[in-house]
């Protein structure tokens, strides 16, 4: 088995909330298709439907936050994780070929198996029970969840990362499922980026973390993966406002635990470390006084 697979900037930003920078906010288009978006996730909701958007941070900011609460939901740890193990399971099946590539709207279809999906979210064959089930319930999550997407050119699309689409009902372990094309490289025309990230990614971050995973931290580890892959000096340097962004820690100021956030930011760097990312890490000032931080790599 391959010990590092490709992971796709594109979907990274999209998990950061970042795919503003690949769109026109400002465009009427945009605030339209922004506007159809909510009218259809309350117009589901009173319907008794769970359907949720996924924001971009530009888009989110222009919100009223009681409607973005009732029309949006923060992507979990537990999804963050998911979302990892898709990407792992797409690579194998278009590795044995056992995938369909749909051009028309760029996605791809397959079988998964939730068997293969606890394996490759680090659940070991005994550990049954509540975890699986939070595994399973973030699959699903990610199936009630819209997210923008900026495409070529100025098309933009408004789409589920992953979808299930059927359930083999002989065997409900089996699902077959449709997800974006571009985040997992199946059209080799598209122009993407990607960097590498171990194969084993959630069973090394289940290893090392204890209680409820934390999101933020989560998307860190994949960031630090993303500079590794980039840096040609073995280092990377984040200032305070950066982490502050990337770990989405504005949601403990907002809940009134400003005091959580250095042992957050902490408890992030010993997780790099403690799964063999990063050597040292050193806070510096920044040329205007801030603070940074000057992350080192393993080799």
């Amino acid at each position: 088995m391959q010990t590092i697979i490709n992971y796709s900037s594109k979907l990274l930003k999209i998990e950061l909330q970042q795919v503003n920078k690949q769109l026109n906010i400002f465009s009427k288009d945009i605030i339209e298709k922004a506007n159809m978006a909510i009218d259809k996730a309350l117009n589901l909701q009173k319907n008794g439907e769970n359907y949720y958007i996924y924001f971009p941070t530009e888009i989110e900011k222009k919100i009223p936050r009681q409607l973005l609460r009732q029309i949006s939901k923060e992507i979990t740890a537990n999804e963050v994780r998911v979302l990892t193990a898709i990407v792992i399971l797409a690579q194998f099946a278009k590795a044995k070929g056992e995938y369909k590539y749909l051009r028309e709207i760029d996605k791809a279809y397959f079988e998964i198996v939730l068997s293969d999906v606890y394996k490759v979210m680090g659940l070991e064959k005994l550990d049954k029970g509540k975890k699986r089930m939070l595994v399973k319930d973030a699959l699903f999550a990610l199936n009630q969840k819209k997210y923008f997407v900026g495409n070529s050119g100025n098309d933009i699309k408004i789409t589920q990362l992953v979808e299930v689409h059927k359930i083999n009902k002989n065997n409900p372990d089996k699902l077959k499922i449709i997800v974006e094309g571009s985040f997992f490289d199946f059209n080799p025309s598209m122009k993407n980026s990607y960097f590498n990230i171990p194969v084993d990614l959630n069973k090394l971050l289940r290893s090392v973390s204890r209680g409820r995973p934390n999101a933020g931290i989560e998307l860190f580890i994949k960031c630090l993966y993303q500079a590794k892959h980039c840096s040609t000096t073995g280092s990377v340097e984040y200032s305070y406002d950066k982490l502050f962004d990337i770990m989405k820690l504005e949601k403990l100021v907002k809940n009134r635990h400003k005091d959580r956030i250095p042992r957050t930011i902490q408890n992030a760097f010993e997780t790099a470390k403690k799964i063999g990312l990063v050597e040292e890490v050193k806070e510096e000032k920044s040329r205007f006084g801030g603070v940074k931080y000057v992350i080192e790599f393993c080799d």
